[in-house]
């Protein structure tokens, strides 16, 4: 459980269910939450300056939010969570939606610059810039998810991780119930992919390393989780859903956050960075 004065920092992987997290914590806490800006592994001198725009931060989110960033140093009490998901259904919702935005690159090359996606997201860190571990290490990656993460979610039992992750956070404010964000307009391509059994192994092959992390959580770290919150949990889930889709709360407070974070945060940040030439 966390305390009041923790901040909660989401370590958001592509694709892993991030947009309604964010949405989650942004109803939970309208202007003390943050997605941090930056362009690598947020520095402890970024998440200072954000305080200077959320002097009452109780929760970051931000895929350059990243456990290894030594954010500590400006915020003694951080506290990590993340979702994972299958490394093949993550890979093929990731492509789609890059396709479906504007990535114009064929599949096989595209799959081998994001390779073990999750694995080397985890060992990223505030030195290492916008640079990506080149090679994955999935006996790290557990180490970090051990050592530096207090939550592992599942994407595939989202409602049932975010059920946890609320007894973790241990906040009243903090609100699981949502609506479905940034869902793919188009399953086109993810059909396409996941159809051919030679696409299939090719990307299995390129996340050797992710396949291990991955079962590693779903067979060890979450059946613990499950066991330590106890046996209400199916019926904390039922509880869930019956509230799903959420209807809009917070609307004043969430309304005037959206426009300090989008015409105050946002272009100050940048052009603070751009200006001073600081990494993001």
């Amino acid at each position: 459980m966390t305390k009041r004065c923790d901040l909660i920092a989401y370590a958001h992987v592509m694709k892993t269910g991030g947009q309604t997290m964010c949405d989650i914590l942004r109803q939970s806490f309208p202007g003390r939450h943050c997605d941090l800006q930056a362009e690598g592994a947020v520095t402890p001198d970024g998440l200072r300056f954000a305080r200077r725009f959320y002097p009452r931060l109780r929760s970051i989110a931000g895929h350059g939010v990243v456990p290894l960033g030594n954010l500590a140093s400006s915020c003694d009490s951080t506290r990590y969570f993340v979702f994972l998901r299958d490394p093949v259904e993550r890979c093929v919702s990731h492509y789609q939606y890059r396709r479906n935005k504007d990535e114009t690159s064929e599949f096989e090359p595209w799959l081998a610059r994001y390779a073990d996606f999750q694995s080397r997201f985890l060992l990223r860190n505030s030195m290492a810039g916008e640079d990506w571990p080149a090679v994955a290490d999935a006996a790290r990656a557990i180490e970090v998810i051990e050592r530096h993460i207090g939550f592992v979610g599942l994407q595939e039992r989202f409602d049932e991780s975010l059920v946890m992750l609320a007894g973790w956070v241990g906040d009243p404010e903090f609100d699981i119930a949502y609506r479905a964000r940034n869902v793919a307009s188009s399953s086109t391509i993810r059909r396409q992919l996941l159809g051919d059994p030679r696409t299939v192994e090719m990307i299995r092959a390129h996340h050797v390393e992710d396949e291990k992390l991955y079962r590693y959580v779903r067979d060890v770290v979450y059946p613990r989780q499950v066991a330590r919150y106890g046996s209400t949990l199916d019926a904390d889930v039922t509880a869930l859903r019956s509230r799903i889709p959420a209807p809009q709360s917070r609307v004043l407070a969430r309304s005037l956050a959206a426009i300090k974070r989008g015409l105050i945060y946002k272009p100050i940040a940048r052009a603070f960075y751009s200006s001073s030439g600081a990494r993001k």
